[in-house]
């Protein structure tokens, strides 16, 4: 428990929830690169209420589409749910929540007053464009120069539209431009203009060099330079562009990472009838992600494990009849470096008629001729992981051209570091990058597992493979609407907790006697430590002191929209549902028939809703209120109809003494049993409290 004691003059009247969720990280955020509030925006998700899902995804990623469909998720290896079952499906939330809003759907951010300040960005890949956003942010004026004709670099060029549809990266572009970023397609840097004609004749006052890894490698074999022999970059990206090389029908590619098997797969899709991976590696050792690795043998693709090609057998009519290779004895050393070794007394061949190198990708150096810079063999700059600085202290670099090969969202991570890097030196400010994290949250204790609802994560419909190995078609779908929010409705909600007011604690137990979970610490006082606590908000009704505050929602807040509500004047009977088994339409209030006069409000659960929150609507002049929960152990959390229906009595008592008729508050534990059971218990509540104003 990493918590700091916490004081009731620490917050304000309505707690101070932004704060709060900033003291301690879910796993799932500190796993991100680029830390994105994963609990907030999941937790907007599980309402519907895409809007302001995507805004706090983007609050910390530009390139939220492109990462809902590609991201090797980080986050969801990190999911606490991923202690008890299968971790929450936070890449396929972010895609649909990324792909329903689109650009124009994504509220753009605040940007702060021109500095006249213009910085060049080379390369328009998610690391520069992430870079000219926060740039752009920051009062610059980025521009941003690709030698490609379109933006978004690898993911537009050379990722697979199976896996990646280009119209799917113009929507992180296109929000990104809507910042006044300027974009200069089909310029090539150190060729139509150098970087010192940058600085000197066009006047920037600082070069940001974002090009990436452009292009690969071949190994210098006998027969290497035949026709047939394609390295992996330059395939995909002509086959992207409708100019796909010519291939046979047996393709080896050497190699086995992600872009290995897109090439690969992408080889079944233009005819390939037989496609080998070669690999130096054995099955464990094999560097693509294990789905990628999957979904290549799923459409047919066989893998040749342990083996190092030799050379490229030609026939005497100069057509490619094979490839050999021999035994890869072990691939690394005893310190975990890269050593190959090899029997060469065992060596096979492997039939084929064309070969794809996909054995590493390197960056094209032509980027700093005319620069002053010094471009080492590996064609990189010199640079500072401190200050992103070249040896030019007005030209930085970030992304894979200084940094080891990575994902997006980490070359997002980088771009945004390079950019506030280059803010600060314009800024004639110390460069200064490195801020201390708040705490994780640990591990879920065993002991607080026992009581939390296990659903099934809900599956991606996919094609089948052999549909897939035939066409460029995507091979995935995005989530519905519903599926959306029920998947993200698995969240724990971690971080989103109890919080106690140690100067309020009387030390009377009732948290330790309501918590379902087990998660109240008691000594001098309780305390609710973020790794035990589910975030029902149960204690926080109960507690007889007011002590207990939630990180997650501020105190008060269903009492504020209730206050609304009634201050519109439309509606007079209010309905407090929970909405664990609501549909997304439900929750935005959107396409079902609506019981008049009455005002509905979706809550996570009714747990959490207190004897105060009941009463507060008669103070406000609600002619009825009706409570409909889950059925008990069908909610999110553990008798919640049991304890909804004990504070209706307790608020109900409460009425009468006040001369209140207490069959103004009623409740129906029908909320999971579907919107027409809700409507039938609407309209009945409705038609009964009509029929006592009629009475009286």
């Amino acid at each position: 428990m990493h918590q700091k004691d916490l004081q009731s003059q620490e917050i304000g009247p309505e707690g101070l929830t932004k704060w709060l969720l900033e003291k301690e990280w879910a796993p799932c955020r500190y796993g991100c690169p680029v830390h994105a509030d994963v609990r907030t925006y999941i937790e907007h998700a599980a309402c519907g209420d895409w809007e302001k899902a995507i805004d706090v995804i983007r609050e910390q990623l530009p390139f939220a589409a492109v990462c809902g469909r590609i991201c090797h998720h980080p986050c969801e290896d990190n999911c606490r749910r991923g202690d008890l079952e299968d971790p929450v499906a936070i890449r396929e939330v972010k895609r649909f929540a990324a792909e329903t809003q689109g650009a124009a759907g994504s509220s753009l951010h605040e940007t702060k007053a021109h500095t006249g300040k213009k910085v060049a960005v080379v390369g328009a890949g998610p690391s520069g464009m992430s870079a000219a956003l926060q740039l752009a942010k920051n009062g610059h004026m980025p521009v941003v120069f690709d030698r490609a004709e379109i933006a978004g670099g690898v993911p537009a060029t050379i990722i697979p539209r199976y896996r990646l549809p280009l119209e799917v990266t113009r929507i992180d572009v296109d929000w990104i431009c809507a910042h006044g970023v300027e974009l200069r397609l089909g310029v090539e840097i150190g060729k139509d203009i150098t970087i010192e004609q940058l600085l000197a004749a066009e006047e920037f006052d600082a070069v940001l060099i974002a090009v990436g890894l452009s292009s690969s490698r071949k190994l210098p074999l006998p027969g290497s330079d035949h026709p047939r022999v394609h390295t992996v970059m330059d395939f995909l990206r002509d086959t992207n562009r409708g100019d796909a090389p010519e291939i046979g029908k047996e393709v080896v590619v050497i190699g086995a990472g992600d872009v290995a098997m897109d090439a690969a797969r992408t080889s079944l899709r233009l005819g390939a009838e037989k496609v080998k991976i070669l690999c130096l590696e054995n099955e464990e050792e094999i560097p693509a992600y294990e789905w990628e690795v999957r979904e290549a043998r799923e459409e047919g693709v066989e893998f040749i494990k342990r083996r190092g090609p030799v050379g490229i057998q030609l026939a005497d009519t100069g057509d490619i009849t094979g490839l050999t290779a021999r035994k890869v004895t072990r691939v690394f050393d005893n310190e975990g470096m890269f050593a190959p070794a090899y029997d060469d007394s065992d060596v096979i061949t492997v039939d084929a008629d064309t070969v794809i190198f996909a054995i590493g990708q390197a960056p094209d150096p032509g980027y700093g001729r005319g620069s002053g810079l010094e471009i080492d063999e590996r064609g990189r700059p010199n640079w500072s992981p401190d200050t992103y600085q070249t040896e030019r202290e007005n030209i930085f670099a970030c992304g894979e051209i200084v940094t080891p090969p990575g994902s997006v969202v980490e070359a997002c991570e980088s771009g945004k570091r390079a950019a506030e890097a280059v803010h600060l030196y314009l800024s004639d400010e110390t460069i200064e990058l490195d801020r201390p994290l708040p705490y994780e949250i640990d591990a879920l204790p065993e002991e607080n597992a026992d009581n939390i609802l296990r659903r099934e994560r809900m599956a991606v419909a996919t094609l089948p493979p052999e549909e897939r190995r035939c066409s460029f078609e995507v091979i995935d779908s995005t989530y519905p609407p519903d599926t959306a929010a029920f998947e993200s409705r698995r969240c724990m909600s971690c971080g989103g907790g109890a919080e106690v007011l140690v100067d309020k604690c009387s030390t009377c137990l009732t948290c330790l006697r309501v918590c379902p979970f087990d998660a109240p610490l008691v000594t001098d006082v309780a305390r609710i430590p973020a790794e035990r606590c589910q975030a029902c908000g149960i204690c926080e009704a109960e507690c007889p002191s007011n002590a207990i505050v939630m990180r997650r929602y501020n105190r008060g807040s269903l009492k504020n929209q209730t206050a609304c509500i009634l201050g519109a004047g439309e509606e007079t009977l209010v309905a407090y549902i929970g909405g664990f088994h609501a549909s997304a339409a439900e929750w935005r209030g959107e396409a079902i028939e609506k019981v008049p006069g009455v005002a509905e409000l979706y809550l996570t659960s009714t747990a959490s809703i207190s004897v105060s929150d009941l009463l507060f609507a008669f103070e406000k002049g609600a002619g009825g209120l009706i409570v409909i929960p889950c059925k008990d152990n069908n909610d999110r959390y553990p008798l919640t109809a049991a304890r909804t229906a004990r504070r209706v009595e307790q608020a109900g008592a409460m009425l009468r003494e006040a001369g209140v008729d207490a069959s103004r508050l009623q409740m129906a534990p029908v909320a999971d049993r579907g919107r027409d059971a809700v409507f039938r218990a609407l309209d009945k509540f409705a038609g009964e409290i009509s029929q006592m104003s009629v009475n009286s």
